[in-house]
């Protein structure tokens, strides 16, 4: 699956410290570290102001200097909460405490953050900061550059390893807990010249295209073979998945969660996947299974990924297990 993500991520969190809607009570985030509403460390001279979901405008004055990690809650959600050892789905910037200015924003960048909250997985304070905490929660954390990235600092940001950052993070959706063993629902006949799933012990373990046209269709297509009853997949949230993907007219699965043996969740409708799933996994109901049939304008286009040549059309088949509603 890692291979249908668009790796939008910048590189500079893309290695982990050395150290390890309406879901808010506001639709705005605008609330000083010393408001009455926030909860949690008071962080000296620290302002942040701006739209949940939106890039915060971080002030300081004075400065914000800390020697160790300081977490405030600026805003809390009411949906579910972020569960330590699950995935959570979150916006994600980065200020200099020095003078409040801009380093990095995942908005600018175009896709939230997916991150296992464990540590080695992303940084170890803002996992502590995100564990417990409900979806629709705006989290700020102040902290050194030599606790977040380690004793090598983050030069390449001209940071020095004793100076501070405010990071703050929009905790847009987390990890399905009401997951579904397998797609439940009215089984759909799909068209004859549909490939056919192949599946073993409950497991799809292949795509028969002995009755389909040797020529890939042109046109995006998704065709029902289980309709689900469970709650419909929302754009921007989280939903899990086991999903079977392969070039079309092969044989062998390019990638495939069944032969794994676990689901896996990705946010849907976020840029954080090929357009082919953005486009049609959402409005989908748990429960269901499809068969998606990406051209390449909706899939890789003319770039080769492992296992995919360039300007394939690709065939998934997705059981869609569990969503974040």
């Amino acid at each position: 699956m890692r291979r249908l993500l668009v790796l939008l991520v910048a590189a500079l969190l893309l290695t982990t410290a050395a150290c390890g809607g309406d879901d808010s009570k506001s639709s705005s985030s605008s609330a000083s570290s010393s408001s009455s509403k926030a909860t949690g460390d008071t962080i000296t001279g620290l302002k942040v102001t701006g739209a949940f979901g939106t890039t915060p405008v971080v002030k300081v004055s004075p400065a914000v200097k800390v020697t160790k990690a300081k977490t405030r809650v600026l805003t809390t959600g009411t949906g579910p909460k972020a569960q330590a050892g699950k995935k959570a789905m979150f916006d994600f910037s980065i200020a200099k405490g020095s003078d409040g200015s801009k380093v990095y924003s995942d908005i600018d960048a175009g896709t939230p953050q997916q991150r296992t909250l464990s540590e080695g997985q992303f940084f170890k304070p803002v996992v502590d900061a995100l564990v417990g905490k409900p979806r629709g929660s705006r989290v700020v954390v102040a902290d050194t550059v030599k606790d977040l990235w380690g004793s090598s600092g983050a030069s390449d940001l001209k940071l020095k390893k004793t100076d501070t950052v405010v990071l703050v993070m929009d905790l847009l959706s987390v990890e399905p807990t009401d997951v579904a063993s397998a797609p439940k629902g009215k089984t759909v006949a799909a068209p004859a010249t549909a490939p056919k799933v192949v599946a073993s012990g409950g497991k799809v373990t292949g795509l028969d295209f002995s009755s389909a046209p040797k020529k890939a269709p042109t046109k995006l297509q998704v065709i029902p073979l289980i309709e689900g009853t469970g709650p419909t997949v929302k754009a921007g949230r989280l939903t899990t998945f086991n999903y079977y993907g392969a070039v079309w007219g092969k044989k062998k699965a390019f990638d495939s969660s069944f032969s794994r043996g676990t689901p896996t969740a990705f946010g849907v409708g976020v840029n954080g996947l090929i357009p082919a799933w953005d486009k049609t996994i959402p409005g989908l109901k748990v429960g269901s299974r499809v068969l998606i049939i990406a051209p390449p304008s909706t899939a890789y286009g003319s770039k080769a990924q492992t296992g995919i040549p360039a300007n394939s059309t690709l065939t998934f088949v997705v059981d869609v297990l569990g969503a974040d509603t």
